[in-house]
C-alpha cells in the first residue's frame, strides 16, 4: 500500500511539475495583436502563414490577427494601445505621428507604393498625357487622390482637362466596367487585380513609375513599446521577415493558411494579390536593400508630398517616422 501511494504521489508530483512547466511555457509567450490595414487581402496572407508555420511562437509570441478599416484607423489603434502592431502605409504613419501619435514604422512591407491609375485598354489612353479629356473615378478621402496634382505636375498633364468622378469604393469598379469612366484610382494589388479577374483589359500606370513613389505598407508600433520592450519588437520583426520569405517561397501555402482562418476568402484572387504584393517589396530608390529595410529617400519624398499637397504641417524630419534599427543584421 505504501509503495502504491508513494508511486501515486510521485506520479502526481511529476504530472504537477509537467503542468507547471506548461503553464510557465505558456506564460513565457507574449500575447501580441496585429491589426491589418483593411479586410483580408493577398499581402495579409504572409502573417497568417507565419503564424501557421510557428515563426511567431518560436519567437515567444502568441499572435492574434485582426482585420482593419483603413491605415488611419490602424495607426490610431496602435497609438492608443488598442493593438501592439499594425499594418499601415507610410503616409498614414506621418499623418498620425505629426499630430502627436506615438507611432513609428519598424519594418517596410511594401516599399514601392501600390498606388496606381488603371484605364480601360479601349479608352485610348496610351500615355499618361492621354488622360486629358477623360474621366477618372475616385473615392473622396482616398490617399492617392490627394497626390493626383503631383502626378499631373510631374508628367505635364493639364488638370483642368481631367474630369474626376466621385464615387464610393465599390462604385469605382462599376464605373469602369460600365464605361462611365475611362479609368480609376486604385491599388496594383487590389482593384487592378480585381478588374483583371473580371476579364477587363487594362492599361496600368503605377504612381512609382510616374515619379511619385511614396512609402507603401509598413509594420507600425507604439514608440512606448520600442522604449519599454525593444526585445519584443525585434522578435516580432524577425518572425515577420521569416514569414515574408516563406510566402515568397510558397504563395499557395500562404493563401491556404489565410483561407483556413478566413474561409470566405477567394484563394485565386488572394494568390494574384499576393504575387503582385511580393513584387512591391523592394524600393525603387534602393532595390538591393535588405528585405524589410526602408529607404530614407522614400520617407523624405512622402513627407515632402504630404506637406505640399495634403496640408501636413510638421517640423519633424523624415527619419523620425521610421527606423531600421530593429531589423537583425
Amino acid at each position: 500500500m505504501f509503495n502504491i501511494m508513494k508511486k501515486t504521489l510521485a506520479g502526481g508530483a511529476i504530472a504537477l511539475a509537467v503542468g507547471l512547466a506548461g503553464i510557465q511555457s505558456a506564460a513565457a509567450e507574449d500575447k501580441v495583436t496585429l491589426r491589418l490595414n483593411f479586410l483580408l487581402s493577398g499581402v495579409h496572407t504572409i502573417f497568417y502563414y507565419g503564424a501557421e508555420k510557428g515563426f511567431y511562437k518560436e519567437a515567444g509570441i502568441d499572435l492574434q490577427i485582426g482585420e482593419g478599416q483603413g491605415s488611419a484607423r490602424t495607426v490610431q489603434s496602435v497609438a492608443t494601445g488598442g493593438d501592439m502592431f499594425g499594418i499601415a502605409d507610410g503616409g498614414s504613419v506621418i499623418a498620425g505621428a505629426s499630430k502627436g501619435a506615438p507611432v513609428k514604422s519598424v519594418l517596410g512591407l511594401l516599399n514601392t507604393s501600390p498606388y496606381a491609375m488603371t484605364f480601360r485598354a479601349d479608352s485610348g489612353v496610351k500615355s499618361i498625357k492621354d488622360v486629358e479629356g477623360k474621366t477618372v473615378a475616385a473615392s473622396a478621402g482616398e490617399a492617392s487622390l490627394a497626390l493626383l496634382p503631383a502626378i499631373w505636375k510631374k508628367n505635364g498633364v493639364d488638370a483642368s482637362k481631367v474630369n474626376i468622378l466621385n464615387v464610393d469604393g465599390p462604385g469605382k469598379i462599376i464605373a469602369i466596367m460600365q464605361d462611365r469612366a475611362a479609368g480609376i484610382l486604385g491599388g496594383l494589388e487590389n482593384q487592378v487585380v480585381v478588374l483583371n479577374s473580371k476579364g477587363l483589359e487594362q492599361k496600368v500606370f503605377s504612381f512609382a513609375e510616374l515619379g511619385v513613389n511614396t512609402q507603401g505598407l509598413t509594420i507600425v508600433t507604439n514608440t512606448k513599446l520600442i522604449d519599454s520592450n525593444q526585445d519584443l519588437v525585434k522578435r516580432f520583426v524577425a518572425a515577420s521577415l521569416k514569414s515574408i520569405e516563406a510566402a515568397k517561397a510558397d504563395p499557395d501555402a500562404a493563401v491556404a493558411a489565410a483561407v483556413k482562418e478566413k474561409p470566405t476568402g477567394d484563394p485565386k484572387l488572394l494568390k494574384e494579390q499576393l504575387e503582385v504584393s511580393l513584387k512591391l517589396l523592394p524600393s525603387p530608390s534602393a532595390p538591393s536593400a535588405p528585405l524589410g529595410e526602408m529607404a530614407a529617400a522614400d520617407w523624405q519624398q512622402t513627407l515632402d508630398l504630404m506637406k505640399e499637397y495634403q496640408d501636413i504641417k510638421t517640423d519633424m524630419s523624415a527619419d523620425a517616422f521610421f527606423t531600421n534599427s530593429l531589423i537583425a543584421k
